[in-house]
């Protein structure tokens, strides 16, 4: 009864939001007539046409993956077309003459072809192809991070155009994106028999004459178009297509043309809401907020439901997945400390100069140096000795502070210290940091503790978590407000404003809580086994794990404050040393902090040297060489 009264009542709504927009912008004058002429309908027209494009392309996506979740955001292609653009705007803008779509295109269909290559082996789990999706978004980002870094006025407009704006100032873009959708819905009504097909198992639809193979890849390049047309002129427009084709499911009819109208209809409609009340807030409250970044902070929270609502179907991260060669631990223990002594010396003494690469052995260059090697070191240690923890902790080899969420949870605590009290002090930093982690690891809790904390679904929650926080911070860099620029430059991970009266400190701190952790090895190797051997020993379980995770917690606190919100390296140095034969607890909490420590001062020291003279933040380059590894590891999943 309720999805007979759902079209309707969105087609009511979109027609009262319609009328009180032309209501505040109609007068008596001609010029009035002439901002709703040149402005508003072309805007409202771009938003149906965008709508219809992202809602049958997901629904394209959804049939040829035979995945519910799947989806323009979900697997990246809006985020790669965006991204090519972005690039090519910065670097080769006389490429922009043949078009932004053919540019776009490519971008989404590299994104696209990366994230089926990296769950191919699982393409009958829907919930890694996603995982895949979501890794590559973030990845896209990294880099859309350092390009704002290096070009932030060339890249201050694209920001706003890349949150998803909808604005529009003549009829050009909307009138010049209707010829380019109509041929590509003719070919997907004409597809729809064997879209319809696919919905059978593939060996059936074979046999019904369908070359699965061959309609999989004309499906791809179809989605990848649709998306590429829309991106390359308002940007992106997270989880439209996704909750257009979830609401077109609801209806008990699922032949495929059907699903098509439906999934256009709702996607056109959910977005002509968001955009005409966006238009209302302008007008009422001076607010002017990208329509992108409000879809995908209303996405995330719909991608979570999806997946907790079909838990059971959606398959599993299993904890034995990764099979690792048994490397003799002996061998390879004495190289770990030579290894950090050897990038400590080439941080310090190992630079660029004006007659290229030298050694300089002056204590001023070691006075300047040493704050910012400490930094990084520090942060390296304590975020792979909570990744360590977490993945001991919870059975599952892909978590880490990042993944989790715990990261976003105190860069949102730094961002509602700089937003509300407006204060630069760390002890601020501090309190509303550590109040932001405890909430995020709460609100994972709350959320997975039917489905008993199961892996996959709890590493989604983390990243669907981080997902909606970087939407916080794209409306806030796109609002124009300066607090935004000062969140984005901290949050890169940079070591530029290290100083000793901080790092001295940091560093006995982060070495005794370092030590400190050895501690919890006997809970870490009961844990490995099962809590019911750990219970029946004497170890009390919800004592244990609690303590455990505000350990985590506290060192991905001072980490994150110290040097921003990092990315990857709670998960690369756990894995590189259990991959090196370091299996038991103590041994991989001993050797995943050295190796963090030598990662960060590796970041550290080639976000010096790489660019020379200018400089690339560690976290960036962390970042980019943890992601690598990790799409690697979802490759071997």
């Amino acid at each position: 009864m309720v999805t007979r009264r759902l079209m309707p009542s969105l087609a009511v709504i979109v027609v009262i939001l319609f009328i009180l927009v032309l209501f505040q912008q109609l007068g008596q004058s001609d010029t009035s007539q002439l901002l709703v002429f040149n402005f508003t309908l072309p805007r409202v027209l771009m938003a149906v046409l965008s709508g219809v494009s992202l809602g049958i392309a997901s629904l394209l996506l959804q049939q040829i993956m035979n995945n519910s979740l799947a989806s323009d955001s979900t697997l990246a292609v809006s985020a790669g077309a965006q991204f090519s653009l972005f690039v090519v705007t910065l670097f080769f803008p006389s490429l922009l003459q043949w078009g932004s779509t053919p540019i776009a295109f490519i971008g989404a269909l590299f994104a696209l072809s990366l994230v089926l290559l990296l769950a191919w082996r699982k393409m009958v789990s829907p919930l890694l192809i996603v995982l895949a999706g979501l890794v590559v978004n973030f990845y896209l980002g990294a880099f859309s991070s350092l390009l704002i870094l290096f070009y932030p006025e060339e890249s201050r407009g694209l920001l706003l155009w890349g949150s998803g704006s909808l604005v529009q100032e003549s009829w050009y873009d909307s009138l010049t994106l209707l010829p380019l959708l109509a041929p590509a819905i003719l070919a997907v009504i004409l597809l729809s028999p064997a879209l319809q097909a696919l919905q059978l198992e593939e060996s059936n639809a074979q046999s019904l004459g369908v070359n699965v193979k061959k309609i999989r890849i004309i499906g791809i390049l179809l989605a990848a178009y649709l998306v590429a047309i829309v991106v390359s002129r308002v940007g992106m427009l997270a989880f439209i297509g996704l909750a257009a084709t979830t609401l077109a499911r609801q209806f008990p009819d699922y032949r495929i043309k059907t699903l098509l109208w439906r999934s256009a209809y709702f996607a056109s409609s959910l977005l002509l809401i968001a955009d005409l009340s966006l238009q209302l807030l302008e007008k009422w409250q001076t607010m002017t907020l990208p329509t992108g970044s409000i879809t995908a902070l209303l996405g995330t929270p719909l991608l979570l439901w999806l997946v907790f609502k079909h838990r059971q179907q959606y398959g599993r991260v299993q904890e034995n997945a990764i099979t690792w060669k048994n490397t003799p631990q002996k061998s390879t223990a004495l190289y770990l400390p030579l290894l950090l002594l050897a990038a400590l010396s080439c941080s310090l003494w190992l630079a660029q100069g004006i007659d290229g690469w030298q050694i300089y052995l002056d204590n001023n260059l070691f006075t300047l140096r040493f704050p910012r090697i400490a930094y990084a070191f520090c942060t390296g240690i304590m975020l792979a000795v909570a990744g360590t923890l977490l993945q001991r902790l919870s059975h599952n080899p892909m978590a880490s502070p990042e993944l989790l969420g715990i990261t976003s949870g105190v860069s949102f605590g730094v961002l509602l210290a700089i937003f509300i009290t407006g204060t630069t002090l760390l002890s601020q930093y501090a309190l509303w940091g550590g109040l932001g982690a405890c909430f995020i690891v709460w609100l994972i809790w709350i959320i997975n503790r039917r489905n008993g904390l199961q892996p996959d679904q709890v590493l989604l929650t983390g990243i669907s978590i981080s997902a909606l926080f970087e939407a916080v911070q794209r409306i806030l860099v796109a609002s124009g407000d300066p607090r935004a620029w000062q969140l984005l430059n901290w949050g890169s991970g940079s070591t530029y404003y290290a100083t000793n009266d901080v790092a001295i400190p940091m560093l006995f701190i982060a070495i005794i809580l370092f030590l400190f952790s050895f501690i919890f090895v006997r809970w870490l190797d009961l844990f490995a086994l099962n809590s019911v051997i750990a219970q029946s020993l004497g170890v009390n379980i919800l004592k244990a794990r609690g303590i455990l995770f505000a350990f985590a917690i506290l060192l991905t606190l001072f980490a994150t404050l110290l040097i921003g919100a990092l990315s990857f390296i709670g998960l690369l140095a756990p894995h590189l040393a259990y991959h090196l034969g370091f299996r038991h607890s103590k041994n991989q909490l001993l050797a995943a902090g050295l190796l963090g420590g030598t990662i960060m001062v590796i970041a550290d020291w080639l976000g010096r040297q790489l660019l020379f003279p200018y400089e690339i933040p560690a976290g960036l380059i962390a970042t980019l060489l943890g992601g690598s590894y990790f799409l690697w590891l979802m490759r071997k999943i």
